[in-house]
């Protein structure tokens, strides 16, 4: 089987081999614009806290668990939980 294998990979790379041919002429020389040097663009700046300071105590804290907890039982399946 490798023999098989070994052939056919042979073969297809003969006929995938390009075929010798006379190299393409050279292309003329363009003349290239030289373009001005960009002007460097601004380091990079984070639009989060560009107004002022989050302040931790103007904004009471939300705990989802305790408030769920603290509005008593309540039902899952036909059963009462508390």
């Amino acid at each position: 089987m490798t023999d098989l294998i070994h052939h056919l990979a042979t073969w297809v790379a003969l006929l995938l081999k390009p075929r010798s041919s006379p190299p393409p002429p050279p292309h003329p020389t363009r003349v290239v614009p030289v373009r001005p040097a960009a002007a460097p663009l601004p380091a990079p700046r984070s639009p989060y806290g560009l107004d002022t300071p989050l302040d931790a105590t103007a904004v009471r804290s939300v705990r989802p668990y305790l408030t769920a907890h603290e509005q008593g039982p309540y039902w899952i399946h036909g059963l009462e939980v508390a």
